[in-house]
């Protein structure tokens, strides 16, 4: 699907780059703490340090500024994953090496998590659709994985066990972000990891059996 274009009134794609990271920077906390429609852009201007006026410079409305910051959330997530995940590692040893560190990425970027599980049915239809599509290509990176990581160790599943475990991992990384209040009185990151690494093998197995 074609990405969304948003408009500014501004011509210079570097200032409405840096301009629109101010704004999405300033809206992280007003959004993880009332929610998208208690929040105004007029908050989200001055949290920026901006006039009421100016913000809509940059952007046409808040759903505007709801979808490029998911769209900013992906792309921030795919570019760190992509700069880490190490092509050393053979079989499962490559499966455990990305969860690591998924795991770490999510827990770096945690509220932007939070604030993606809880708004994303605050976007406009062609928004959504969108930012479903950069999901889906996700999903598809991690299967990716995930199927060179089986098929280097001559595991077969079949492709919905595949699609399914893969999902499951996408849910336990978000799951740091969105329940870390009680998971963080009981677990360290890497005890968390461990954990999930150790039901995701077991889950491997249990379906070779």
């Amino acid at each position: 699907m074609k990405k969304v274009h948003i408009p500014s009134m501004v011509k210079n794609n570097q200032k409405i780059r840096k301009r629109r990271n101010q704004i999405l920077e300033a809206s992280i906390q007003p959004f993880k703490e009332k929610g998208f429609h208690r929040t105004t852009t007029r908050e989200i201007a001055e949290n920026a340090g901006m006039s009421f006026g100016a913000i809509y410079e940059y952007v046409e409305s808040k759903e505007d500024i709801l979808y490029l910051f998911f769209e900013a959330l992906y792309d921030q997530l795919n570019n760190i994953l992509k700069s880490r995940v190490s092509d050393q590692f053979k079989g499962l040893e490559r499966l455990r090496s990305f969860v690591k560190q998924y795991f770490q990425v999510i827990n770096e970027i945690g509220q932007a998590t939070s604030i993606m599980y809880s708004e994303s049915r605050s976007l406009p239809k062609p928004y959504l659709e969108y930012v479903l599509t950069k999901e889906n290509d996700f999903v598809q990176y991690v299967m990716d994985i995930f199927s060179k990581s089986l098929e280097e160790e001559n595991i077969s599943l079949d492709e919905e066990e595949i699609y399914l475990l893969t999902h499951n991992i996408i849910v336990q990384g978000h799951m740091w972000a969105f329940r870390g209040w009680a998971l963080k009185d009981r677990f360290t990151l890497e005890k968390y990891t461990d954990v999930q690494t150790k039901t995701l093998i077991g889950s491997i197995s249990a379906l070779t059996e």
